[in-house]
């Protein structure tokens, strides 16, 4: 499975004797650092950090009031990425956030040490300990109160410093819904479907140097898939323009790029994530995506930005493409008995010339809760066959998710996702809902059509919500979730000659396939078990299992 890339990676340069045994010294070092396991490097980095960093501020009588063993019997609280401690908080323990800001609004009960980030004490905040920020700042509003000792470290030993910049080097991608997979690969990749059997290659993510480190992106992948006999690669270059912040956490990309690929491609990245689908293939028999062939050049120019943990992103994108049909060539899986895979259906195929317009905005974030934030997006493409292509159409697709702490142990998570079109429509870009990721309870993709509206609710509750009874097992019920869940959508079909904000006069109330869920997931809601039921006709329950989050 893939791994999660956090902000925060090293090694510890030895001590040399003379500058000519130093500089060898740290080129063997570089080159043994670069062929380690990211994980390894992650994991040794983290502790050798936190332990020679958090050791002072812990052990230390002179900070904050607690004696040294009571110290060492606090729990250590740890978050990779920007981490919220809402009002109505209270965190018994330390809290280290690594490669995020930290922000407080609530109570923090022992010390707090943040890694590549800023940290945020608001009004009503309380840290009742010791503060350490390493390559970042403290930032405390008028009645925001930190009990114990503060320490800003922006220059530490030299070999923490290297390792920082080897990780921020590392960490420069953009994890939001509109960015695609191949923007975001494994320097490993393995995958496995009915149409490409099992598909090894290497790839290299696409990096945004907020800093101007580098003008130049080279990124890309290639791979063999053993069923399908065939060879699929893309490699992008980009020059960026980057307009560097003072702010930590903030700047501005501004960047145009070519492309040319050969992908085994599909439309349905949005409902479930290739690593998933991988494991789904090969483990129950199942492939939840369909596949075409598609092969061209893309150029394209966009305008990114992220500013304390807002992202927004602008992109125009001219694509040269020829699309063609795939076929199953696989019926190998682990498990699943009897069961055959699904046909990979056919597409329209031919020349497509298009243009896409994208535009995204984040503000995503991890908290003490879950979730938190907007992620809204919309992409526009339009096709017409004075470029050169075989296709007419235009298409407008919006995704609009809201993620809701609650309180300190429940959540409500919304998806709103809307599509239209005009002009003949293409197979491939056509909506379909059903089953996995949609509607859960129906057939798989059993409609279809050009005109789309699907929303997903869920409410989350930690099983340690009633954490004050002596006798609930606070020890085990807080690692496990209870999931509540709805989900509505309609599809249907409009005339081609219709624009595109015709078509929706018959849609009511009463035109919404719903089914209602009860299940249970972890503490992060990535895994998940449960199950869905039909509200318009009695039918069986349908159970699902997910490895990650539906939306």
């Amino acid at each position: 499975m893939k791994v999660i890339f956090t902000l925060l990676l090293a090694t510890a340069v030895l001590p040399t004797l003379s500058v000519s045994q130093e500089r060898r010294q740290d080129q063997r070092e570089e080159t043994e650092w670069q062929s380690r396991d990211f994980g390894d490097r992650l994991s040794d980095f983290i502790e050798d950090l936190v332990d020679e960093f958090g050791r002072e501020p812990f052990e230390s009588e002179d900070w904050g009031s607690d004696t040294l063993q009571e110290r060492r019997t606090k729990e250590t609280h740890s978050f990779s990425g920007n981490t919220t401690i809402e009002n109505d908080q209270v965190i018994d323990g330390d809290v280290v956030v690594k490669g995020g800001d930290l922000t407080i609004f609530g109570e923090v009960d022992g010390d707090v040490l943040v890694v590549g980030g800023t940290l945020y004490v608001k009004e009503g905040g309380r840290v009742k300990g010791n503060a350490r920020v390493i390559r970042g700042d403290i930032v405390r509003d008028e009645g925001g109160i930190i009990e114990g000792y503060m320490d800003k470290t922006r220059t530490a030993r030299a070999s923490v410093n290297d390792d920082v910049r080897r990780l921020r080097r590392t960490a420069y991608t953009l994890q939001t819904p509109w960015i695609p997979e191949t923007a975001n690969l494994d320097n490993f990749i393995f995958r496995y479907n009915r149409v490409e059997g099992l598909f090894l290659g290497l790839g290299s993510e696409k990096k945004y140097y907020w800093d101007g480190f580098r003008n130049y992106n080279v990124y890309g992948s290639v791979g063999y898939g053993f069923k399908l006999h065939r060879w699929r690669y893309h490699l992008g270059v980009t020059r960026q323009f980057a307009i560097i912040s003072d702010e930590p956490g903030s700047g501005e990309l501004i960047e145009i790029g070519i492309e040319g690929h050969s992908l085994t491609d599909s439309k349905d990245e949005w409902l479930i994530n290739v690593h998933e689908n991988t494991a789904a293939a090969l483990l129950i028999h199942e492939d939840f995506r369909d596949y075409y062939g598609r092969d061209g050049y893309t150029i394209h120019g966009a305008y990114t930005a992220q500013d304390n943990g807002t992202i927004w992103q602008v992109k125009a994108e001219y694509l040269i493409d020829r699309y063609k049909s795939l076929e199953k060539e696989t019926e190998y899986a682990f498990f699943g008995g009897r069961k055959t895979f699904r046909p990979n259906p056919a597409i329209d195929e031919g020349r497509m010339r298009s243009a896409i317009a994208t535009a995204g905005l984040s503000t995503y974030a991890k908290t003490i809760s879950g979730p938190e934030g907007w992620s809204i997006y919309g992409t526009a493409e339009f096709s017409e066959p004075s470029w050169g292509g075989e296709f007419n159409f235009r298409q407008f697709v919006a995704d609009i998710r809201r993620y809701q702490p609650l309180g300190r142990y429940d959540n409500f998570n919304l998806r709103l996702r809307v599509g239209t079109s005009e002009g003949l429509l293409p197979r491939q870009r056509m909506f379909e809902i059903g089953g996995l990721g949609t509607l859960h309870a129906y057939r798989f993709k059993s409609d279809a059509g050009n005109r789309l509206v699907l929303a997903n609710a869920e409410y989350i509750l930690n099983g340690d919500f009633l954490h004050d009874l002596d006798f609930w097992p606070s020890w085990l019920m807080r690692g496990i979730n209870f999931l509540f869940m709805a989900d509505a959508g309609w599809v249907t079909t409009a005339d081609s000659l219709a624009s595109w904000s015709e078509g929706f006069e018959t849609l009511h109330f009463s035109s919404f396939k719903t089914n209602l869920g009860f299940g249970f997931a972890n503490k992060s809601g990535a895994f998940r078990i449960g199950f869905a039921w039909r509200t318009d006709v009695k039918a069986p329950v349908v159970f699902f299992i997910r490895f990650t989050r539906p939306f």
